[in-house]
């Protein structure tokens, strides 16, 4: 009794499962080329709280729309959905994007050796 036990749910156990196989990729590539084992792990942890950064802090986004006056209450309400609709789903392939291309790049921005680029 008066043990504290903490568990993670849903999106927090994948970010901390994320970040463990960060830290440990890190260190594991960046041994591979002579870097600190607890620097690759400080960058993890920095890389970590960007990601999250980016994915928790979105911005809102308000979106002005001038409709016709004289549409029916509900066209009104069904184009407003739509608009709100396509706005977050062009927000979600945005931040997807940015955020697949940050994680391709984790090794390159976090340790001393660069992959190889096409010329």
């Amino acid at each position: 009794m008066g043990e504290i036990i903490r568990v993670a749910f849903g999106t927090e156990r994948e970010w901390e499962r994320s970040r463990a196989q960060w830290a440990e990729g890190l260190s594991a590539v960046g041994a591979l080329f002579g870097d600190d084992e607890d620097l690759m792990r400080a960058k993890a942890d920095c890389f970590y709280h960007l990601l999250r950064r980016m994915v928790e802090d979105v911005p809102a986004v308000r979106i002005a729309a001038h409709l016709p006056q004289d549409l029916p209450a509900e066209l009104v309400e069904f184009l407003t959905g739509a608009i709100r609709e396509a706005a977050l789903k062009g927000i979600e392939t945005s931040l997807t994007h940015s955020v697949r291309a940050v994680i391709a790049a984790v090794y390159d921005l976090c340790t001393s050796k660069l992959r190889e680029r096409p010329s």
